[in-house]
């Protein structure tokens, strides 16, 4: 007897579904999802892709909630916020590609290069759960001070946590820039888990294995003011050094906080941005939801990028700029890039692959 074997999939007696591709074997066939569908192939091929934004937020602590900004996308319904991190429920067990874009730092009105330091963009494969639980912290760039335009705040660096405390991937966040005629690789944020130390002498240091970048050096920038302004400099807990007679040489030791990392905060006390562990907050006076270090509030150095370790505060001088955090990436597969995002705030893509 002669047995001829059925090609289902060219005839079309197969029941694969209808995003997935047959393939004929001897006699038999097998589904396989469509790229960028995942599933059994025959009852089902799901498409996921979740982007996760900032929610609209300028604060340092981040956004209070999503509203509506995920209204209608496959991640609705799928996210809450607490203290300004995302946590989304996964909807599927499978292997998710995962691309996290720092925020960048933001520039003085003065520098000649008009971008702030440049954040991250880091890319891996993932295992991921259902029902398991990822913590997002979504970047926001630095701003400009409060009471000076010629210095800023580092960009915060975006995190993505599994669990409480198990970083999957974190992309580092650029430094703030007070003012420079030309783009500075110490200014973006760096692909490895050190922080960046920025361009300003003396340098400051950024930080290493997931702690705070430093508050850099103890340089002053000297001005000449009157005695009638020594009680409101006083009242902004500037630090002075009056010389005797003659006028007040007031010495502003004004130097920008460090960026926060994965566990330690940024120094500079409240300039510093915090740790992710410690809630993420930007610095004080413009620093990003992330890490971001703050400048002082009257001029003086740029703050430092937050990422994995955080960059270090710039100097209260021209040219520098604050340092951009360190990145982390556990994935497979990995594309890495360090000076991606220039002018805006991060973000977070998720998409199911298989």
């Amino acid at each position: 007897m002669l047995i001829v074997d059925v090609n289902e999939c060219k005839k079309g007696l197969h029941g694969c579904h209808a995003d997935a591709t047959c393939n004929n074997t001897e006699g038999s066939y097998n589904c396989f999802c469509k790229v960028g569908f995942a599933g059994d192939g025959r009852n089902s091929c799901i498409e996921f892709k979740a982007v996760f934004t900032n929610l609209g937020s300028t604060a340092a602590g981040g956004p209070s909630s999503i509203g509506s900004h995920y209204t209608g996308q496959d991640h609705d319904g799928q996210v809450t916020v607490s203290s300004g991190i995302q946590l989304w429920t996964v909807p599927y067990t499978g292997e998710y590609r995962i691309e996290a874009i720092g925020g960048a730092g933001w520039y003085g009105k003065n520098s000649v290069v008009q971008n702030g330091g440049r954040g991250a963009k880091l890319t891996g494969n993932f295992i991921l759960t259902k029902d398991e639980i990822i913590r997002i912290l979504v970047g926001h760039k630095g701003k400009r001070g409060p009471n000076s335009k010629t210095t800023t705040g580092g960009g915060g660096g975006t995190f993505v946590v599994r669990g409480s405390n198990t970083p999957l991937i974190i992309a580092g966040g650029g430094g703030g820039i007070k003012n420079m005629s030309e783009q500075h690789s110490g200014c973006d944020a760096s692909l490895s888990t050190t922080g960046n130390a920025g361009y300003s002498s003396p340098l400051g240091s950024g930080g290493t294995g997931g702690n705070g970048g430093g508050s850099a050096g103890n340089r002053p920038a000297r001005i000449r003011l009157s005695y009638s302004l020594r009680q409101s400099i006083e009242k902004h807990r500037t630090k002075l050094l009056i010389k005797e007679n003659r006028s007040l040489e007031i010495f502003f030791f004004a130097l920008g906080g460090g960026g926060g990392g994965f566990y330690g905060n940024g120094g500079g006390g409240g300039k510093g941005g915090k740790g992710f562990l410690n809630g993420g907050k930007g610095g004080t006076y413009n620093g990003g939801f992330g890490g971001g270090g703050s400048n002082p509030a009257y001029s003086g150095g740029a703050g430092g990028g937050g990422g994995y370790s955080g960059g270090a505060g710039g100097t209260n001088e021209d040219p520098s700029c604050g340092g951009g955090g360190g990145s982390f990436n556990s994935g497979t597969n990995q594309e890495n890039e360090c000076c991606y995002n220039t002018v805006g705030n991060g973000r977070v893509t998720i998409t199911l692959i298989e």
